[in-house]
């Protein structure tokens, strides 16, 4: 066996185990998930992919996902010095396995999703950055360290939507301000805590009230409670999750979500 089998940047067929081990509904999801671990380092996303984020977030609207790719693909051909590249490329990808995630007629090639693997970590080559490369392969792997996702669409979603969560507090939400020097699971241990309110329909202020307890109780730390529903806001639109009228009462609920999902925290 040489190194080259176990690449997931030169071997296509990684690649293509990859992606075919994911179901169908979950593909569009997941290539996004890929996609965007590049948002907070692209300077200025371009505006249609964005877009395509939009698209991919509602599944009625994925048909739309072969008229973005001619958008991200004009995009590409009027700035040809845009770089890196690959990014560009990597969204073309994700367009066309949502689109064909549609099953609308005149679907792009079915093997699509297969070079979506090895064009992300290509595209991670520009940056130069090990956390980066990290979180990209992090990305890829999600749902491959688990096969049963293949046929339990309900535990595919449900970890898709604990992985975006995970992504919230980090990224955006991080009250101590050390996304760029601390250990990446800095603050997984309250993400059960916050998938399990999602869960139970909290609504955006006691999603909220919950983590400013967190940094303030917690961490000892000055967080407002205008920031905690911004942050509140962004996990309920970024999971799909509509603001429900009832206030939870389980506040462990995430960690028995997640043991009864995957049996382990």
């Amino acid at each position: 066996m040489t190194t080259e089998q176990y690449d997931i940047k030169t071997n296509i067929k990684i690649g293509q185990q990859i992606f075919e081990n994911l179901p169908n509904d979950i593909r569009p999801d997941w290539a996004r998930l890929v996609l965007s671990r590049f948002d907070h380092y692209i300077k200025n996303i371009p505006t249609s992919i964005l877009e395509l984020y939009s698209i991919i977030d509602s599944k009625e609207r994925w048909k739309e996902a072969h008229e973005q790719f001619d958008k991200i693909r004009r995009f590409l051909l009027d700035n040809k010095n845009y770089q890196p590249e690959a990014y560009l490329l990597l969204a073309e990808l994700v367009a066309k396995v949502t689109y064909n995630a549609s099953g609308q007629p005149a679907p792009f090639d079915s093997d699509s999703g297969h070079y979506i693997a090895s064009l992300a970590l290509k595209a991670t080559e520009h940056f130069d950055d090990n956390r980066l490369e990290e979180e990209v392969k992090s990305a890829i792997l999600l749902f491959s360290r688990n096969k049963k996702f293949k046929d339990n669409l309900t535990s595919a979603k449900d970890f898709l939507l604990y992985k975006k969560i995970d992504d919230i507090l980090w990224f955006d939400w991080d009250p101590i301000g050390v996304n760029d020097l601390a250990p990446r699971d800095e603050y997984q241990g309250y993400v059960p805590e916050i998938f399990g309110l999602v869960k139970a329909k909290a609504d955006r202020q006691e999603i909220a009230n919950r983590l400013h307890k967190l940094e303030t109780d917690n961490m000892g730390m000055g967080g407002t409670i205008e920031n905690c529903l911004t942050i509140a806001d962004k996990i309920l639109e970024t999971t799909g999750e509509r603001k429900a009228a009832y206030n939870s009462t389980l506040p462990k609920a995430g960690r028995s979500w997640w043991q009864k999902l995957f049996g382990s925290e």
